[in-house]
Order: structure tokens, then sequence, then C-alpha cells
């Protein structure tokens, strides 16, 4: 790899990749094998900044770049695709409260986030809900005291060991608010995890909200309005997960590598073979390709916070469908050895088609680029 980027941030791309290696290496049978989430990664993920590094300090933050953030999501991802998600969502919420909150709450509820102190979910997707908000079927009704909440959410990430999260809900005026929901006590409950193809270990599961009764100042801001917050909170995720994306295609590089090397078909190694040339040479350039493409996406982050809707998206939409096809050549280059649970590019292959899924469907990501280009004059 050709580093593009400043020393101090080669350098801390090193220091996160030996973190990664020493600390979460160990903990992969136990999160898609095992399917448990490994606790004792929040202190290392912690320690790194991992949950706020691009938030001010005065917050619990880094004071780091969104580049710096993709870059270490990058290196935890080589290593451990599943546990990049965990930390992900805790800057995904801060920023929502970020986004919605006012002063008080967010001096309240952001700073234990960004810290890793506790751990939060994001409430919106339900059984019939895509990304349309006007399908949302989780409604909140004023009460005395505050707010009480009903609905059933999908496919949330930390569901089974969150402490807080954000949930998106109707409100009386059948308008989209948003509310900042604790997890104890049982009328907020968590179902088994879901089996899902990859991503084991992330608590990924349905949510269930019964009459969950919240003070009045755990409504975010005011009354409605609130689905522009979850598009910009998801120029977050979607970079996360592109960033997780080039980590998992650097590791199907150096995997599908390191295999050729060792193996041999008519008394030599197989990289020998014109055809394995093709699809390592392929590999190398779709990883670098879709790198610089992320390091552009976080530096728009950079420059125009959350403002920056098609530049993620198309970022997303790229480097998620090729770190598929990536992983897929990786397999290719292990032949039926590839598609063995024994050999660590068969789950390569299987997080990388979650990733193009997760935060929306490279459908969606059209579509939001589309709106883009419709506005050129």
């Amino acid at each position: 790899m050709h580093s593009t980027l400043p020393a101090e941030l080669e350098e801390f791309r090193q220091s996160c990749r030996r973190t990664a290696e020493k600390h979460f290496r160990p903990l992969i049978d136990k999160m898609d094998r095992d399917h448990e989430f490994p606790h004792e990664a929040r202190p290392v993920l912690a320690e790194l900044g991992a949950y706020g590094l691009p938030y001010p300090s005065e917050l619990g933050g880094g004071d780091g770049s969104w580049l710096a953030w993709a870059i270490l999501h990058e290196e935890v991802a080589r290593v451990l695709p599943a546990l990049g998600i965990h930390f992900q969502v805790n800057t995904v919420v801060a920023g929502a409260l970020q986004d919605a909150g006012t002063d008080e709450q967010i001096q309240r509820w952001v700073p234990p986030l960004l810290r890793g102190e506790v751990t939060g979910f994001f409430g919106f997707t339900e059984p019939d809900t895509g990304s349309d908000p006007e399908n949302l079927k989780t409604r909140a009704t004023r009460t005395d005291d505050g707010w009480r909440i009903n609905g059933h959410k999908r496919w949330i990430t930390n569901a089974t060991h969150a402490d807080v999260g954000v949930v998106f809900a109707k409100d009386p005026d059948d308008d989209v608010s948003l509310f900042l929901v604790p997890t104890e006590g049982p009328q907020v409950h968590a179902e088994s995890p879901t089996e899902m193809l990859g991503l084991g270990g992330t608590g990924l599961a349905d949510l269930h909200l019964d009459d969950v009764e919240i003070p009045a100042d755990h409504l975010l801001g005011s009354t409605g309005g609130q689905f522009k917050t979850l598009k910009r909170a998801m120029t977050t995720g979607k970079l996360g997960l592109s960033a997780m994306s080039v980590g998992i295609m650097q590791a199907s590089l150096e995997e599908a590598v390191r295999y050729a090397r060792h193996r041999e078909q008519r008394g030599h190694p197989i990289i020998d073979f014109q055809a394995i040339h093709h699809l390592l040479a392929e590999m190398v350039s779709q990883l670098e390709a879709s790198r610089q493409m992320l390091y552009w996406g976080a530096r728009c982050k950079d420059e125009k916070g959350s403002d920056t809707i098609p530049e993620i998206a198309s970022t997303k939409l790229f480097v998620t469908q090729t770190a598929v096809e990536v992983a897929r050549m990786a397999v290719s280059v292990h032949g039926v050895y590839g598609i063995s649970k024994e050999t660590p590019v068969e789950r390569m292959f299987r997080d990388a088609k979650m990733y193009e899924l997760l935060e929306g469907t490279s459908e969606v990501q059209r579509e939001l680029v589309m709106r883009a280009i419709d506005e050129i004059k």
C-alpha cells in the first residue's frame, strides 16, 4: 500500500493496527462462531478514541478528524469487522443527540456515549419500514409527566446490551419526533440476536417498546421534523461502513496473497500462475480506488459536516459493492478452500455482504446520488 496520508495519520494507522492485532484478533471466534459480544474490547476501544474521535474534547471526544475516524474503522475491520459497527453506533447516536437535542441534553448524554461509558442503539427501522418515515408504526403519546412509547424496532445493533438509544416515533401530530430511551426495565425488551449471514456477536436484534414511560426532557429538541436528523446521522453510519469495507478488502488481499504463496499446484506456488496474477491485480486496484474514495468522503465530511448526503451515499455505493467483489476474488484464489469456515476469507465475504446491505442498500444510495444529479442545472 502506497500511503497518501500525512505522516501523523499514517502513524495513527499503525498504532490502530497494532492494537487491533493484539486485542481484537483473539476475539474473532467469540463473535463470529459463538455470537457473543466481547465486552472486554470496550476499554480498549475507548482508549483508542473509537467512540468519539471526531468530536470536541469538551463533549468527551478526541478532537480528531472524520478522516482519522475512518482510518480507525478501517484498521479494526481489517481484523474484526463485526466489532466496528458496535462503536460506530455510539458515534451515530451522539451525532443525532448533538443535531436534535438542547444544550442541556447534549451536555448530559453525549459525553458518556463518546467516552464509551454507555452503549447506544439507534432505533429507526421497523418490520414494515425501510427508509420511509411515513410507514413508522412506533407511537409516542403524551402523559402527565412526559411521554409513553409503544413500538417494535428491527435490525437494531447493540440491542441486546445497549444502555440508552434514540428512538424515532410518530408524535400526536403524526410527525416524526425523536426520543431518548434508556433500556432499564422490562418495558424495553430485546429478542434473542437475529441469525444473520455475517457480523455475528453485534447484538443485532429486534427491540420491543411496550408502554415505555419517559420524562418530558427525553424528547430531543421539539416535536416534529426529525426525519432530517436521520438523514444527517446516516452520513456518519455510511462513512463508518465504507471504512470497514476497506478494512475487509485489505484483509482479503493479505489472506489471498498469503495463501497463493504457500498453496502449490504442479510443483509451483499458485502465485506463479497468470490466472492468480489477474485476480490479485484486480483486488489491489479495486482496494486502492475504494480507499481513496473513502478518504475523499471523510474529507468532505470534515469540511461540510453532516451536509454530505450525496458524497457519502456515493462513497458507500462504490466501496461496499467493491468490497463484496474483492472478498469474492479472495475466495476464488483459495478455490474450494475459500468456502470452508476454517478459512478467514469465508467470513470476510459474509461480513462484506452485510455492510453492503446495512445503512441503506445500494439501490437506496443510487437514489440519494440521483437527487444530487437532479439539482445540476
